[in-house]
């Protein structure tokens, strides 16, 4: 008898005897141990774990959390419904975000509007009460690690990630009040990659690709070249490892877009523009400069360009697959502008030949239903692009339009990428050539499923669903497949990690 049957039945029992409404837990059963002891007591914690019996059957874990002290008067709410602001001092709601409510903002509310911050982005403003729902306060705590007492590890007792929804949603996101997170996740992801760091980019022994995917390419040949540069870029990944079929396999990546402007500034435009709708640049972190565009600052207020910090992303990954020798020569990007410039930026890295153009596909724009309660502005054109001095196929056709004004069903949302995709694939094949799809954090689980599903002509019906991951995908998350069988691999480059902060106020130097 496991102890969550002994725990299940006990529960069971104190309820009929109390004539109380107690539900047991059946999902997994958790044991706290609070950090703030007395250092007196410690001889005695450490003696009392060695008093404790696991049943046979268990999978224990420690895992450290935290949580934001700023917020210890506060409840958690999690947004159950998407908001877009239509004024300054209101809140973005994304679903699935948690959002911080002091306990007496409903009740003083007289339209049920209320303040509160988002987890997510850490801005505060006004929402509406309605578009949220009470959950644990241990739902927003942050997990740094989780480590294995290693107690038969098996399927039927792990606890799976949808049953804590701080893992399945939002542990990965960076805290900004996590003390050592980005050291720690740093280490871990070092650890995993250590062989690349070592051997690839210090020593430049071998390459990635024999570290990650058991092939291997002359490291030396391929230093200096940019992944346009001739066909002799791609014949030194195909041809001068192993040459075994695995080798002539292509690559097909997707990745999300980089930081966003109005997720880091918030409503920036009505500040941002003066009253001849000329762009004011209010920080180092935003850009330079913004291409002309019909609709000027209101289309900009709903299609947001990328912080300077989001460009960098994605000249980084660009490089990191430069280095790698993974050459790209077909870049498909969703038709928002901080997806064109993404790609931009990614070809910029990548050290790309100039015939190594964006193609701009509205296809692989996300779920239109999230932005139908504000409205979407529309898409910038090729003509508005290339002036703007971003690298797009003037002649490329998309496979899908998008109507900016009408919704659309989650099944319409999952076939319009889908028909990108598989197109993209048939179209390249021809000419071969590795493939990258840049657009949004379901970009990545879109491609998966539209490549496994490639050719596929069982009857079956699909399971279209968000997914339960969509708020774990990171700026410049990178996602890899392999074709002849399909197949989700490991990357062919690390990933990286980055946290976000506060404006510096020099004042503060006065004090000193």
């Amino acid at each position: 008898m496991t102890s969550k049957t002994v725990i299940h039945r006990f529960i069971s029992k104190l309820g009929f005897l109390a004539a109380a409404n107690v539900n047991a837990q059946t999902k997994s059963l958790h044991m706290s141990l609070a950090y703030h002891f007395d250092i007196s007591a410690f001889d005695s914690l450490k003696s009392l774990t060695g008093e404790l019996e696991f049943p046979e059957l268990s999978n224990w874990e420690i895992r450290l959390y935290s949580r934001d002290p700023r917020f210890t008067n506060h409840k958690v709410y999690k947004v159950i419904q998407g908001y877009t602001p239509k004024v300054c001092d209101e809140l973005e709601l994304v679903i699935g975000d948690y959002v911080y409510v002091e306990e007496s903002e409903f009740d003083s509310s007289t339209d049920g509007w209320v303040r509160g911050t988002s987890w997510l982005t850490g801005l505060s403003g006004y929402l509406p009460g309605i578009f949220v729902q009470r959950t644990a306060d241990s739902d927003a705590w942050t997990l740094h690690r989780a480590f294995s007492l290693g107690f038969r590890n098996c399927m039927e007792c792990k606890s799976s990630d949808s049953e804590t929804n701080t893992e399945g949603e939002m542990s990965n996101y960076p805290h900004e009040d996590a003390a050592a997170l980005a050291h720690e996740k740093s280490e871990e992801t070092y650890q995993e990659w250590e062989k690349y760091w070592r051997e690839v980019q210090n020593d430049r022994s071998e390459s990635v690709l024999r570290i990650t995917q058991g092939t291997s390419i002359d490291w030396k040949s391929t230093m200096g070249q940019g992944v346009g540069d001739s066909e002799n870029s791609t014949e030194s990944v195909t041809s001068s490892g192993t040459g075994t079929e695995a080798n002539n396999r292509r690559w097909f990546f997707a990745m999300r877009h980089g930081e966003r402007v109005d997720l880091t500034y918030g409503q920036w435009v009505p500040f941002c523009f003066d009253k001849n709708d000329t762009y004011i640049r209010k920080d180092l972190n935003m850009p330079l400069h913004l291409p002309e565009r019909a609709g000027g600052s209101a289309s900009y207020a709903k299609d947001t360009p990328l912080t300077r910090v989001g460009r960098l992303q994605a000249r980084l990954v660009g490089e990191a697959l430069r280095l790698a020798g993974v050459p790209v020569t077909h870049v498909y990007a969703s038709a928002a502008l901080r997806c064109v410039e993404t790609a931009h930026n990614f070809l910029e890295g990548l050290q790309a030949d100039p015939s190594v153009k964006i193609k701009v596909e509205p296809g692989l724009f996300e779920f239109k239903h999230w932005y139908m309660p504000g409205g979407m502005a529309p898409f910038m054109t090729l003509r508005e692009l290339h002036k703007a001095g971003y690298n797009v196929d003037l002649k490329y056709i998309p496979h899908v339009e998008v109507d900016i004004e009408v919704s659309e069903t989650l099944e319409q949302w999952y076939k319009r990428n889908e028909t990108v995709i598989h197109s993209a694939v048939r179209e390249t094949s021809a000419d071969g050539g590795n493939v990258i799809f840049i657009g949004h954090a379901s970009t990545l689980d879109l491609m998966v499923y539209a490549l496994k599903r490639f050719g596929w002509k069982r009857s079956e019906p699909a399971n279209y669903q968000i997914s339960k991951n969509l708020l774990r995908v990171p700026y410049c998350a990178l996602g890899a497949m392999r074709d002849n069988p399909w197949q989700v691999v490991s990357p062919p480059c690390p990933p990286s990690i980055n946290s976000s902060s506060g404006r510096f106020d020099w004042k503060i130097l006065l004090d000193v």
